[in-house]
């Protein structure tokens, strides 16, 4: 082994211990003992990539990792929904980061990379609506009640 490899070597270690690092100044030792005592047993591994997540809090990440199976997958549809998220966007709805993470988990289930543009327009406008199994399952079916109710909208402004 050369110098130059030992000094990458030595580099990466570091890079790891720094991101460790990080991760623990984002929770307290308390949050992070109540979080891995409530987390479902196959969703400790996740935690790690959960906690990069720039505005999770401690709670959302607990509520996940109790109630929802998690695997790589959904690790990563959750990651891309927190990147959607837009506070200004939302903001006008009364809804939180939190809010919108527990739409995600209730959704959990029927969400793929395709639908999440979709999810988070439902997101915004359905405000009393958690689960949204009926819509993802035929989002051709609400796409065209949309429209067809925005036109007859639009007819009736005009007539009266």
């Amino acid at each position: 082994m050369g110098l130059l490899e030992f000094c990458k070597i030595i580099a990466s270690e570091i890079s790891n211990i720094e991101n460790k690092i990080t991760e623990c100044q984002k929770f307290t030792a308390r949050e992070m003992n109540e979080i891995l005592q409530n987390a479902r047993k196959e969703n400790v591994q996740y935690f790690q990539s959960l906690s990069k997540i720039k505005k999770i809090s401690a709670f959302d990440i607990s509520f996940l990792l109790s109630s929802v199976k998690l695997d790589e997958k959904r690790v990563e549809i959750i990651k891309h929904a927190a990147e959607m998220y837009d506070e200004r966007e939302f903001q006008g709805q009364g809804q939180t980061f939190s809010d919108f993470i527990f739409r995600v988990a209730s959704n959990i289930e029927l969400l793929s990379e395709q639908n999440l543009e979709l999810f988070k327009d439902l997101a915004q406008n359905k405000n009393d609506v958690y689960d949204f199994s009926k819509i993802l399952k035929n989002p051709a079916k609400y796409l065209e009640q949309n429209k067809t109710s925005e036109l007859k909208f639009a007819f009736q402004r005009v007539f009266y």
